[in-house]
């Protein structure tokens, strides 16, 4: 979706509540799925290259921090060439990169949980400090001129250059991957073939 800079009878406010709600909605919705859960279950590997439901969800909240405080670094920097733009038409909309034939699965490696078998915590205390970094992400961009945030464009190796609601539809599209492979793991306990940092 294009949005224009001025104008526009959809809103950039609209979209950008809109991908800040999706990141509610899908951990709400996961963790309701999980429920109540062992530790012993929430930290169990099939395999010992494959991550525990734990490792994947903690792994949400690692990446969800990065990119945050990517944002909070590079934007400022980027800040005064995206007023001069703030005018101009600019994408809101982005495919489901980690459904692009060939992204690199791996990469999670970069980006380990700090919580994992050998250091578990509860359920509870997951769906705590990830629910913390959602409301700071929603905190960065609630505050923010939506037209300077799709003027403020940062480029990823992998994924190519995104303005900021870009980034934040993708972190969804993030959200949701590992959010996959903890229901897939709910429905089969023993599944081990996915990707260990997929």
């Amino acid at each position: 979706m294009c949005i224009p800079g001025r104008g526009s009878v959809l809103s950039v406010s609209s979209v950008v509540s809109e991908y800040l709600d999706l990141l509610d909605q899908q951990r709400e919705t996961i963790f309701n799925e999980i429920g109540p859960m062992s530790d012993t279950l929430l930290w169990y590997r099939p395999a010992p290259k494959v991550w525990s439901i734990g490792e994947h969800l903690d792994h949400t909240r690692v990446i969800n921090c990065f990119t945050r405080r990517l944002l909070y670094f590079y934007s400022p920097l980027l800040w005064p060439y995206a007023r001069l733009m703030r005018s101009r038409p600019y994408q809101t909309a982005i495919d489901d990169v980690y459904k692009r034939p060939g992204m690199p699965m791996w990469v999670g490696v970069f980006w380990p949980p700090r919580y994992k078998p050998s250091r578990p915590v509860s359920i509870r205390f997951l769906h705590d400090k990830l629910r913390k970094e959602h409301h700071a992400f929603r905190r960065f961009f609630e505050n923010r001129d939506e037209r300077i945030l799709g003027h403020t464009v940062l480029a990823d190796p992998v994924i190519g250059a995104l303005n900021l609601i870009q980034w934040l539809r993708v972190q969804g599209f993030h959200d949701a991957h590992h959010y996959e492979r903890v229901h897939v793991r709910l429905v089969n306990p023993g599944y081990a073939s996915e990707l260990s940092a997929s």
